[in-house]
């Protein structure tokens, strides 16, 4: 009997408004889809780069080093470690770019660092896309698998290196280098070819140690460091490694999570909002329901088990669809990475996190029908109890707004602060047009300053600033040793980004880069003793910049040191050229042996391009799914009110009133709240939004980090595309308005 009452109402309700249902799945689904979205992203990411760095046998400490390497001094260093399990010293042949050719594609604007090498004999391997280690044959060559994109190759393409013609026979997984945030990347070749192939390069030595499981990485560092051994090059670690794979799809990941979480909250308000206006409606049942004796608890099973049915449906869908949905935005990593061991175990957190999300909503409904339990039969007959909906008013339609904006807002800045020129100077650059990099050759000094010569006697450069990097000792006031790379020359002709403090710009100035301050625990005028030659000199720390590469941590000195041996390490030129000037016919001038030209935008694109396009996607999917959360929550509402106000409606209409005029009432109601939200959001998404990406980045090096917004997306396409979607939420949700009949306030709601 009673469970035959209990049918009839739900199916009467359902039957009055299906709508109100819909919606409610709606938003599970939605919130459901980007909650596991993001644990498939965050797992599957993890995993693959686990599972790559194990199969590879990734080193956890790397000193690359240039010049001339005597093996039994590492050796000797290495008897004396107990935290060594094994060591090896490869071999990485650098190749001037503009000889190298894939296809009919030339590498001379790559902003990487590009060469041959072997395979090697005990770890840090070069894997297939199966994961496996490649036949490697001569006359064959192995691309890195970022290149296979980027440049459209293919199996049987040919690979240029100046006169010599290799085959392309696939592609391979660095595990160090696959990400293009690595400054290098290495092809495959047989031994042979390697000799063969000697003569168009520099040689460029990889000392690499695997520790024992227990091993302390900074120590080691510290210890080699001490050591005085072969250290003319970047030192990069396990963790560091591991975090440059990771950069180009974690900052997309980090952008779901704060999606969801905010989804969430909406999702939330809106279910509070629709379950308050059920149970208003359905009051008088309800206290029919108590007036013939039936418990409390039964009545609210009843809600319970509506809901319960509803969530599931939407916690399905939105669980299913995030499977769909993570295959595009996961391709990049699978193809870099692979995929990991455990792929069932992966989609069985998914789904658990799925659970837990809807258990979450499920605890949330039912601590809001305890108000079932404080509604007596007579106060709902009587029509004097509250069930608190009245509260919320239009401010959800301003909430909603509001951040739905700020979510369209956020990954939208990301992405144009990312690829726009400023954001060099985040990366310890300056803001130039062109750059020149003078690497990997014989005799950096001399053609640096041959170099100088032209460009000064050049009218069409209308500034430039030239640099050296060199490793140096240097002792912190505790008396540890650390060696830096310092890059040397003017840093006010194009400064980059300094969180605290200024540039260097006199003698005995140092800056740091935030991650290398942050590991010194250093800061503003500390100082640190350098070792240029065979005294220590006192320099102290002018300011603290953002600096995103060479694992960010670096230095930077103003003038030139003097050493007692060459000690360059590489040079580099930042220019800009006269507006009126041909940077193409400037470019074709300046093709010197073992100099490099990119441009600036070009740079930015070769070492982001895959974090941007990600980016990219994830900028368009938040902006649809933003805009349908926002068509869907104000329809919802005006709905609910339409419903509500149902018997005022229809008096009116009986007094005269037309549709179209009711109907203007209730769009001018809904736009005072909605573009207020709007421009909240535009606000928020502008300055709250920046805060949030600042932290995030901050992690990477990356200090006082400034969006750079772009108007027209920012001002105009966002804002418009939500004031359509507001629009076309208000026109659904008072369409019931034209149904309600003049007579309905006489007889009674049917």
């Amino acid at each position: 009997m009673k469970q035959n009452i209990f049918s009839r109402m739900t199916l009467s309700a359902w039957k009055r408004d299906q709508f109100g249902p819909m919606i409610f799945s709606c938003f599970t689904a939605i919130t459901v889809m980007l909650f596991s979205l993001s644990i498939l992203l965050i797992s599957n990411l993890t995993g693959a780069i686990d599972h790559l760095m194990e199969m590879a046998k990734t080193p956890d400490f790397l000193q690359m080093h240039t010049g001339e390497l005597d093996p039994i001094e590492i050796e000797t260093f290495v008897k004396g470690r107990q935290d060594v399990e094994d060591w090896q010293i490869c071999r990485f042949l650098n190749i001037e770019n503009s000889i190298l050719f894939l296809g009919e594609k030339t590498l001379k604007d790559s902003t990487q660092d590009n060469g041959i090498c072997v395979q090697s004999k005990g770890f840090d391997l070069l894997l297939n896309t199966e994961n496996q280690e490649p036949e490697v044959e001569p006359g064959m060559v192995w691309v890195p698998a970022c290149y296979q994109k980027k440049y459209d190759v293919q199996v049987g393409d040919l690979f240029y290196i100046g006169k010599e013609t290799l085959t392309v026979a696939g592609f391979i997984r660095d595990s160090q280098m696959n990400s293009m945030m690595a400054s290098s990347k290495r092809f495959l070749v047989e031994e042979s070819d390697y000799e063969r192939l000697q003569k168009y390069g520099s040689e460029e030595y990889l000392i690499e140690f695997l520790l024992k499981p227990q091993a302390d990485i900074g120590s080691f560092q510290t210890a080699y460091e001490n050591g005085n051994l072969p250290g003319n090059g970047p030192t990069i670690t396990r963790p560091l490694i591991r975090m440059m794979n990771a950069l180009s799809d974690g900052i997309m990941i980090f952008i779901l999570v704060l999606i969801s979480l905010m989804v969430l909250l909406i999702s939330l308000v809106c279910i509070r909002f629709m379950l308050l206006t059920k149970m208003e409606d359905e009051k008088k049942e309800v206290g029919l329901l108590k007036a013939v004796g039936i418990p409390k608890k039964e009545i609210r099973a009843m809600f319970i088990r509506r809901y319960v049915i509803l969530t599931g449906i939407g916690t399905g869908v939105g669980f299913l669809t995030s499977l769909l949905v993570s295959r595009p935005l996961s391709e990049q990593m699978r193809k870099l990475y692979g995929t990991g061991e455990n792929g069932i175990k992966v989609l069985l957190i998914a789904a658990f996190g799925a659970v837990v999300l809807a258990g979450v909503i499920l605890l949330y409904l039912f601590r809001l029908l305890k108000k079932l339990n404080e509604m007596t039969a007579i106060q709902v007959l009587a029509g004097q109890c509250d069930t608190g909906r009245k509260k919320d008013g239009m401010f959800c339609i301003f909430l909603v707004a509001a951040i739905m904006v700020f979510l369209m807002l956020v990954p939208a800045n990301l992405y144009s602060t990312m690829s726009s020129e400023r954001f060099v100077t985040y990366m310890g650059i300056g803001n130039s047009q062109i750059r020149m990099d003078i690497r990997q050759t014989e005799d950096i000094s001399g053609k640096q300053e041959n170099l100088r010569e032209l460009l000064e006697q050049d009218e069409r450069v209308e500034k430039f600033s030239m640099f050296q990097t060199s490793q140096i000792p240097a002792q912190l006031s505790d008396g540890e040793m650390r060696n830096l790379l310092v890059e040397q020359g003017d840093h006010t002709i194009f400064p980059v980004s300094y969180s605290k403090g200024k540039a260097p710009v006199k003698a005995g100035e140092i800056a740091l880069s935030s991650l290398l301050a942050q590991d010194m625990n250093l800061d503003v005028g500390d100082t640190v003793s350098l070792k240029p030659g065979n005294s220590y000199e006192d320099y102290v720390i002018c300011g603290i910049y953002s600096d995103i590469t060479n694992g960010g941590k670096s230095a930077k000195v103003n003038s030139y040191i003097q050493y007692d041996s060459p000690q360059i390490m590489w040079s580099i030129v930042y220019l800009t050229l006269d507006p009126e000037a041909s940077q193409e016919e400037w470019r074709k001038d300046y093709q010197i042996e073992g100099v490099e030209i990119a441009d600036i935008h070009d740079h930015i694109e070769g070492t982001y391009g895959q974090t941007l396009s990600q980016i990219g996607k994830v900028s368009v999917m938040i902006k649809l799914v933003a805009a349908l959360i926002m068509i869907l929550v104000i329809a919802l509402f005006l709905r609910l009110l339409v419903a509500k106000e149902r018997i005022q409606i229809s008096m009116k209409k009986a007094m005269g009133f037309v549709s179209g005029g009711i109907r203007n009432t209730y769009l001018v109601r809904a736009a005072r709240y909605m573009i207020p939200g709007i421009l909240v959001g535009m606000v928020l998404g502008n300055f709250a939004g920046e805060q949030l990406c600042g932290m995030a980045l901050q992690s990477l090096g990356a200090d006082g980090f400034r969006f750079v917004v772009n108007p027209w997306e920012a001002v105009c396409i966002i804002p418009a595309l939500a004031l359509a979607a507001g629009l076309a939420a208000m026109y659904i949700g008072t369409r019931e308005i034209r149904n309600i009949r003049p007579v309905e306030c006489l007889q009674g709601r049917e």
